[in-house]
């Protein structure tokens, strides 16, 4: 409930979701590369699966040499060929 209503009060405000409810972001770049945010851990790396654990989700990035670029904290860069991204709940 305590979510329902802070997810309304972000509506309402016109406040960002990524910032205040730790929404991942995912922005590509053809399919060739991925940039994701507020991610919270790396749980796989092949160069065909790179699989992140997110606050409120899975991610599974599906591909052929894929590279993970750079990560932080809060960001990374994938490269290579994806062929699919799924988010598991």
């Amino acid at each position: 409930m305590a979510w329902v209503s802070k997810a309304a009060a972000v509506s309402a405000l016109g406040l960002p979701r990524d910032v205040i409810l730790g929404d991942v972001l995912v922005s590509f770049v053809g399919r060739r590369e991925v940039c994701i945010e507020n991610y919270r851990s790396i749980l796989m790396y092949t160069d065909t699966l790179v699989k992140l654990q997110a606050q409120n989700c899975r991610i599974l990035i599906h591909g052929s040499g894929l590279c993970i670029e750079y990560y932080t904290a809060e960001e990374m860069k994938i490269t290579g060929t994806i062929a699919s991204v799924d988010f598991e709940t």
